[in-house]
């Protein structure tokens, strides 16, 4: 997920298509992993060279825009390039992302394989957009997470990275907000305010949950019932900064509107030392995105677009990228830099205190919390 997300992208719902039996027709090589800053510059030369001789061997990848783009470009494209010899045609995208494939000719979609969190996620196999994905493609699914399995049925798209949602705040203040119950604490209630992303308004309202602690993890979400006393949690929040972007939460602290923010822990662990002051803390029982990466229905790269996918879940893929984006990843052997593996899981145990929003269940609610929130927003 990258910096400005905006609202979720409905589709129309529609059967899906019976899954192919066509055997992978991927060719198999060996790994030539760039473990030395020599052979990681080598990589960076080589990426996109196919382009630059004029190859017609692409494959069209859409992923979010902003610096996940950017991370995505500085490690993962060279270390796929290098691999196959086949150029990454990446594409950045948004909340267009769905109606693009929507749009388009069945037999002609606008990208190969595309990138999808829980609300994409779902909304896209009610569109019939993705492919099924074939298991005997997808080796590397036996070394995933057991928990990213579970929460969502990978048959259209495998988990692969996500990120959890963090506690923003001042250094110098008289609370160290480390939960999300410390939102509606006197010390933070009493501060400039609070901010939070309007544009993936379901994380506030998990928080939100979380804080209230009257079921286990962010069950309240998942009982209409409660529905009334979260909406009420974010309105006594009193929050001053309704963010679309990481911009707007910086630039809230900055103008001294807000003294804590709920924002995500990719697009914070790395920029966060760039503002005097702040600082951030991951709550033990957070929320949090999490992608499933789908193949695009009506591709003609179906075995490629699988053979990508496989690629982008193996433990030393994950842990290169890692390098260069602080993501929440999919392979129980991921080697985590700069010691992240402090904030973000490795095991089902561990993933299990991130309460990931359940789309199968919101969608029945996905207008009326929508609607809600927009007042509590036009009216704070």
């Amino acid at each position: 997920m990258g910096a400005d997300r905006q609202r979720d992208v409905a589709t129309n719902g529609s059967e899906s298509k019976l899954e192919s039996s066509t055997e992978s027709g991927g060719k198999t090589t060996s790994r030539r992993r760039l473990l030395s800053a020599t052979a990681a510059g080598s990589a960076t030369a080589l990426a996109g060279c196919a382009e630059l001789l004029g190859s017609t061997d692409q494959l069209r990848v859409m992923v979010w825009s902003g610096n996940y783009a950017d991370h995505f470009e500085e490690s993962v494209v060279p270390l796929y390039e290098d691999e196959y010899d086949v150029a990454l045609d990446v594409q950045r995208g948004w909340d267009e992302i769905l109606t693009d494939i929507q749009s388009a000719p069945d037999d002609e979609p606008p990208f190969d394989v595309t990138v999808a969190e829980g609300n994409f996620y779902y909304y896209g196999q009610q569109g019939d957009l993705f492919e099924p994905i074939r298991e005997e493609n997808v080796p590397n699914a036996d070394g995933l997470i057991d928990f990213y399995t579970e929460i969502r049925d990978p048959e259209y798209g495998m988990p692969i990275d996500g990120a959890p949602c963090t506690i923003i705040h001042r250094e110098d203040m008289d609370i160290d907000p480390d939960s999300w119950g410390d939102l509606s604490s006197d010390a933070v209630q009493n501060g400039e305010g609070i901010g939070v992303d309007t544009g993936f308004w379901w994380y506030p309202l998990y928080a939100a949950a979380l804080g209230m602690d009257e079921e286990d993890g962010a069950e309240e979400m998942h009982n209409e019932e409660y529905h009334d006393d979260v909406l009420e949690e974010v309105e006594d929040w009193e929050v001053d900064s309704w963010a679309s972007s990481g911009e707007d939460i910086w630039q809230a602290f900055e103008n001294e509107t807000i003294d804590v923010a709920q924002w995500y822990y990719d697009q914070t662990e790395n920029v966060i030392d760039d503002y005097d002051g702040l600082t951030h803390t991951m709550p033990e029982q957070t929320t949090g995105w999490f992608n499933n990466w789908c193949v695009v229905n009506g591709t003609d790269r179906r075995d490629e677009a699988e053979q990508f996918i496989n690629f982008l879940m193996d433990a030393e893929v994950q842990s290169e990228w890692s390098e260069e984006a602080p993501l929440a990843f999919s392979n129980s052997d991921v080697d985590y830099a700069d010691g992240m593996e402090e904030d973000l899981p490795t095991t089902t145990e561990e993933a299990e205190n991130i309460a990931f929003p359940d789309w199968e269940y919101l969608a029945e609610h996905d207008d009326d919390l929508s609607d809600e929130i927009s007042s509590i927003q036009q009216s704070s």
